[in-house]
């Protein structure tokens, strides 16, 4: 298990084994999580993956189903204040 330390800015320089296996490269971002007292777990993410999966999953909204949805829940709380 490779060992690595962190510099004087706080940064922690991932081992070349790790690196050439996750294939990361300069720019590449990562979530990491706090899992402990002296533990954190990296995962490496691809924002633009991401904001494109996004926009794919939102064309398939239909928009006028949902904007009904949207006025029936309205309608409904306001029968619910009116009633109180």
């Amino acid at each position: 298990m490779p060992v690595t330390r962190v510099d004087k800015k706080g940064r922690i320089l991932l081992p070349k084994e790790i690196r050439d296996r996750m294939n990361v490269r300069p720019g590449d971002e990562f979530l990491i999580t706090d899992v402990g007292e002296d533990a954190v777990v990296l995962k490496k993410i691809d924002v633009k993956k991401m904001l494109n999966s996004l926009i794919e999953k939102a064309k398939s909204v239909d928009l006028e189903k949902l904007e009904r949805e949207i006025e029936e829940e309205g309608n409904r709380i306001a029968r619910e204040k009116i009633s109180d």
